[in-house]
């Protein structure tokens, strides 16, 4: 028991240096530790209002925040600019009636993500992707109506649904 008793000792010194000191055969061990507090980057935002005509490349705008952590997200703009450099996932919705559009992903100049959605003669559908992709601190994330298709109909926002946009930091 005693060989045990100082085995134990002698690793609890080895293992915690100046932190450790023996008092009366015992050891007393202070570990002083800060939690690291992880940094959460997320945001989710939706279309307050339908729109019934978009123009080439216009920027859908989501103007109402529902989370906004890490405060990437503007809603008077519909961007998203990246606060900190990683992996990120983005999920964008959209509702459409009577409608044909074809909605892409953008990140500053470059596509990365695009869907289609016929619904026509009175029909309503939701059309939706995700992109999982390296950003850098500062790249500007929107999305937008497609580059060459102007489409037509209305994108719909009430009660029945919303068209959201939504995107967080992995790890």
């Amino acid at each position: 028991m005693l060989v045990s008793s100082i085995f134990v000792m002698a690793i609890c010194c080895l293992a915690f240096g100046d932190e450790c000191s023996v008092d009366d055969g015992s050891c007393n061990v202070n570990i002083n530790f800060q939690r690291k507090q992880s940094e959460v980057i997320a945001f989710h935002a939706r279309m307050s209002t339908a729109v019934r005509s978009l123009a080439v490349r216009q920027t859908l705008i989501f103007d109402t925040k529902i989370s906004n952590h890490g405060d990437g997200y503007n809603k008077a703009t519909g961007i998203f600019t990246v606060p900190k450099s990683g992996t990120y996932v983005f999920v964008w919705v959209i509702r459409m009636y009577t409608a044909e559009h074809s909605i892409e992903l953008v990140i500053n100049d470059t596509v990365f993500g695009s869907t289609f959605l016929r619904a026509k003669n009175g029909d309503d559908g939701s059309v939706s992707n995700t992109v999982v992709v390296d950003v850098a601190r500062g790249d500007n994330v929107f999305v937008r109506n497609h580059g060459s298709l102007v489409g037509d109909g209305i994108i719909n926002n009430n009660q029945h649904g919303k068209s959201t946009f939504s995107g967080w930091r992995l790890g």
